[in-house]
């Protein structure tokens, strides 16, 4: 199903008060500018949803199958959430299961032997390649796999040796010939980074093209550490350092602002995002609780989308990822005027498209997973948006006393 909803933009910036004659007018203008400038420039995006475990490699497998429905619906990237590849069970676990350090990686690219290595078809890269193909083929508008047929249909050889979860998703991305946002990946801090000879991570947004680069990353600022008597008790920073740096990254669908879950609740980031690096696309991937969900998830989101005049990009875990995690769901997309564009469903209903899943299945998700949702970015709206009313010229131009 394509998840696209008619945006009433122009009646939002015209009708203010009752129509009057004049303001006929100018709606009658305003629609025949719109019929007679250039194409506009638009691509679309797809933004997934996962319920991932400790389990990579079906995690992986589950991100190649979002990859072959968002390559059979023309979208130009794929936006993966936080903790895309591994959901630990606690946080030795996760220290343990971390990716190689970002730098590494990064140094390896340059090689010649890393770009063999990135087209090297191992047996677990037969398996995602053919998950891919399958699912590009899959009939148009099924975005949405059946949690029962999503995990019986990861079928791999325990002994199926990969590399890591980024070289992996490299290799998807190379595959599928999709720009790839990989939300979040537990990545190991480099040694001497942490104090003493503590080992610690960091929680990274990669963004790869669709050759398999790695065009950025960025290193979440903002780290979760909340209690909520009787419901939410996490302390990120036992395992994780911080970034110290914003990323913004040109893509083929606008310029990318970089940000990671519990950063969305600081909105100076966004506006430095914006304001001082061009941001037109704000990426939020995340693993909301459930708690923390039903309460902010879908008014935060909307600020961001509205003060920043931005798309808003959102993808998400949901359901139960094991006996102590569970996460909220709702991967969505709000446009620059901040309305809601599309929605997979979660905790708080089916959004536009999210399949109800029956006990037992139910038991672990409330709406069947993995799938996508699509959105088609516009650029030209998010240039008529902050011409109509320029928010960041005032903000600018703004300043107060104490």
């Amino acid at each position: 199903m394509r998840c696209l909803r008619p945006s009433t933009l122009s009646l939002h910036l015209i009708l203010c008060k009752p129509p009057s004659s004049s303001s006929t007018a100018i709606m009658a203008a305003i629609a025949k500018t719109a019929t007679t400038t250039a194409p506009t420039r638009i691509a679309r995006a797809a933004v997934a949803q996962l319920r991932s475990t400790n389990d990579k490699r079906s995690n992986l497998l589950n991100i190649a199958k979002c990859a072959g429905w968002a390559k059979r619906d023309g979208a130009r990237m794929l936006f993966l959430p936080e903790c895309l590849g591994f959901m630990g069970d606690s946080a030795q676990h996760t220290l343990d299961n971390a990716d190689p350090p970002i730098g590494d990686l990064l140094l390896e690219e340059e090689s010649t032997c890393s770009q063999k290595f990135l087209t090297t078809m191992t047996p677990f890269r037969k398996a995602l390649a053919d998950t891919i193909e399958s699912h590009a083929g899959a009939s148009l508008g099924n975005n949405n796999a059946a949690m029962g047929e999503s995990e019986s249909d990861n079928r791999y050889d325990d002994a199926m040796s990969f590399a890591s979860i980024i070289e992996e998703l490299r290799f998807i991305a190379r595959e599928s010939k999709l720009w790839i946002s990989g939300g979040g990946v537990h990545t190991t801090a480099a040694v001497g980074v942490a104090p003493g000879d503590e080992r610690r991570i960091y929680n990274t947004h990669v963004i790869i093209d669709d050759e398999g680069q790695i065009r950025a990353h960025y290193h979440k600022i903002h780290l979760f550490d909340v209690s909520i008597p009787g419901k939410v008790k996490l302390r990120e920073s036992w395992t994780t350092l911080r970034g110290d740096k914003l990323v913004v990254c040109d893509s083929p669908i606008g310029k990318l602002g970089l940000s990671i879950c519990y950063d969305l609740r600081f909105s100076e980031m966004y506006v430095d995002l914006v304001q001082g690096m061009g941001a037109e696309v704000l990426l939020v991937p995340s693993a909301f609780t459930v708690t923390t969900g039903r309460a902010h998830w879908h008014a935060l989101l909307k600020a961001r989308a509205i003060e920043s005049q931005c798309y808003v990009l959102a993808a998400a875990q949901v359901g139960q990822h094991n006996e102590k995690r569970q996460s909220y769901g709702h991967s969505i997309v709000y446009d620059p005027w901040g309305e809601l564009v599309a929605d997979a469903g979660g905790y708080d209903g089916t959004g536009f498209s999210g399949t109800v899943l029956e006990p037992p299945q139910g038991e672990l998700s409330p709406v069947g997973v993995p799938s996508i949702i699509i959105s088609e970015i516009d650029l030209d709206k998010l240039k008529s948006v902050r011409e109509r009313m320029p928010i960041q010229q005032h903000r600018n131009n703004s300043s107060f006393s104490h």
